[in-house]
């Protein structure tokens, strides 16, 4: 039997709990620290990673467990549980900048913001499968993204 990719494990678990993920538009992930070197040292050294998963009328975080052989990230697999859920319609605004080697996605909502990582390409290129399956979506994940303030009050087809 051939093994899940991180895609296709992510999505089957969503459909399962009545989600409906949207095809190729999902990103690697994690939280931003904030700008003091303490949190940046603490985000170093303990950072998790996420999915971001664009569905049909919101957007999920899936937590991604990284398993490390020899001090070396071997493989990565996902936690059946959504560790956040967006609904489009409380989306205010996104922000998508470079902010070194990453795109920081700050999220506004009704009530928060949400800052996040996501590699750029040139990184991912070193992260094997997960990093191509992620360049491979990223482009369009981010214009999704970027759109999501007009299309809030239609959900997302």
């Amino acid at each position: 039997m051939a093994k899940m990719t991180l895609d296709e494990s992510g999505r089957k678990y969503l459909v399962k709990i009545g989600l409906e993920p949207v095809g190729n538009r999902a990103i690697l992930v994690e939280y931003a620290p904030n700008d003091n070197l303490g949190d940046k040292l603490a985000h170093f050294f303990s950072s998790e990673p996420y999915i971001l998963q664009m569905c049909k009328n919101e957007l999920v975080l899936i937590p991604m467990h990284m398993h490390v052989v020899a001090g070396t990230v071997a493989y990565y697999s996902l936690e059946n549980k959504v560790a956040l859920q967006l609904s489009y319609s409380s989306v205010q605004s996104v922000e998508i900048t470079e902010k070194g080697t990453n795109y920081m996605v700050s999220i506004t909502t009704d009530t928060d913001t949400i800052c996040l990582l996501s590699p750029k390409k040139g990184v991912s290129a070193f992260m094997g499968a997960t990093g191509r399956w992620h360049m491979n979506n990223m482009d369009d994940t981010l214009q999704m993204l970027k759109s999501l303030q007009a299309n809030v009050a239609v959900g997302i087809n």
